[in-house]
């Protein structure tokens, strides 16, 4: 899986290893990430699981078709592929420079593309897989200072479904998962940038206040709960093609 080194992605990875998976975490080789990415890979041997760690920018085809060489290689087969890789920006339509909006396409929508485009080869010969993409509620609704993103978003949806379409009678289902607010480092660290806090333990509290606050389940979505979405997506023959929300209840309200 892409994005796997820490925050949802990680919480994707223990998931799926604690349902019998053995899991390759994929994320940029920078220093900082590839720790966390070696963190993650020693909690997925700790539940009994293999782990495998690779740099793959998602952004270059050519990473991601060397990526799942690797992992055939290294664990001898791929029957699940999750696309979580991505970037988040805020920034008006009127300010945004055409780079920004490229930055954000190219890991979210392209990124996207090109891990399903390298996978689907070897799951569509062996006439099986579960491929699911993690988008967000910004896939369903727009936002200000979010067009970047929530089209980035959309196109994962849309993606999302016209592939299930396709592949369906190959044996290979495909469906996304749609987060809303995710305690996570992305979300503390905004959280950080519009409050003022500079402490992150106590942007951690302020978090779990306001997502007590906000949600009817009173508490915060966790990077476990997108895990178990996953899981529930990989593990359910007969759903293809489906945007799930997991927002602990939010815009019930």
């Amino acid at each position: 899986m892409t994005g796997a080194a820490r925050g949802i992605g990680r919480g994707i990875a223990l998931s799926l290893a604690e349902a019998g998976a053995d899991v390759a975490i994929a994320d940029l080789g920078i220093p900082e990430v590839a720790a966390e990415a070696a963190q993650t890979a020693e909690a997925v041997r700790a539940l009994g699981r293999r782990a495998l760690t690779l740099a793959c920018d998602v952004s270059r085809y050519a990473d991601c078709e060397a990526l799942v060489a690797r992992v055939l290689g290294a664990l001898g087969g791929l029957d699940i592929v999750v696309c979580n890789a991505g970037v988040i920006g805020k920034q008006p339509v009127l300010e945004m420079p055409p780079e920004e909006w490229a930055r954000v396409l190219g890991v979210n929508a392209t990124g996207t593309f090109h891990t399903c485009r390298a996978a689907l080869p070897h799951l569509v010969a062996q006439h099986r897989g579960s491929i699911v993409n993690i988008a967000s509620t910004a896939g369903l609704r727009g936002g200000r200072e979010r067009a970047h993103y929530s089209a980035s978003k959309f196109a994962v949806i849309g993606f999302t479904q016209s592939l299930a379409a396709e592949v369906a009678e190959h044996g290979v289902r495909v469906n996304a998962v749609c987060p809303a607010s995710v305690r996570s480092g992305m979300t503390l660290s905004e959280l950080m940038q519009v409050t003022g806090v500079s402490d992150p333990t106590e942007a951690d509290r302020l978090w779990t206040k306001v997502a007590a606050k906000r949600l009817p389940l009173g508490r915060s979505v966790e990077p476990s709960d997108i895990g178990a979405a996953v899981v529930y997506l990989c593990t359910a023959t007969a759903v293809t093609g489906v945007a799930l929300p997991v927002t602990g209840g939010e815009g019930m309200r």
